[in-house]
């Protein structure tokens, strides 16, 4: 039996001029942790539903800095104990 899981992550561009927006940071569906003293990142959990981390999204959004900068959430589905084999393998 394979379940799924919601991996909720936020990212935060650290020194952005008003009005400007961030680059992307997905890379084929997938967040793409770069070394970046600009960019922050946040896991804010793994969830059981993508219902729940959208929940906690809408909370994130009445703390102190999250609600001053409210962009950057993205969900991200994985079944677990899913392996899959690179092409070419």
């Amino acid at each position: 039996m394979s379940r799924t899981v919601y991996l909720l992550v936020r990212r935060h561009r650290l020194s952005l001029d008003p009005g400007s927006t961030a680059p992307d940071f997905m890379e084929d569906g997938e967040p793409v942790f770069r070394d970046d003293s600009e960019v922050s990142f946040k896991v804010l959990g793994l969830y059981s539903t993508r219902l729940r981390a959208e929940e906690r999204i809408g909370r994130a959004h009445t703390l102190p800095g999250f609600a001053e900068a409210p962009d950057g959430f993205s969900v991200h589905e994985y079944a677990l104990d899913d392996v899959r084999r690179p092409s070419g393998l």
